[in-house]
């Protein structure tokens, strides 16, 4: 992979970044591999994937609760990026602020489609 870093003309530093960044995971997986072999033990904890999609079978209360703390989240997000748009992580605070947005959104969707259904139960009953 070092090799291809040469291919990359001296000031395109975004394309070196990406193949960097993948010999550096590269060397951290290797790290994990001979740590574990050492020690018997996981190096490091296996990061949980945060949800992309609802969560089904959740009652109108329950949503409504976990709108409320994707929308504290999508604030606090909005917040970090507008006050420092050049950190680091700026880049996966973005990623997290588009998934909760589109978590938030199919919440809203769901809560009407609950309400929809509900209504139609009264009417007829």
């Amino acid at each position: 992979m070092s090799n291809r870093l040469g291919d990359f003309a001296d000031d395109d530093v975004a394309g070196r970044k990406k193949i960097v960044d993948q010999i550096i995971e590269l060397r951290e997986q290797w790290k994990d591999c001979r740590y574990e072999l050492e020690t018997g033990q996981v190096r490091r904890p296996v990061a949980m994937e945060k949800p992309t999609k609802t969560t089904t079978g959740l009652s109108v209360a329950e949503i409504k609760v976990e709108l409320g703390r994707i929308r504290t989240n999508i604030s606090k997000l909005k917040d970090k990026l507008q006050e420092r748009p050049e950190h680091k992580k700026a880049a996966e605070w973005q990623a997290d602020l588009d998934r909760l947005i589109g978590l938030r959104e199919a919440y809203e969707a769901e809560v009407a489609d609950l309400k929809f259904a509900n209504s139609g139960k009264t009417e007829e009953g």
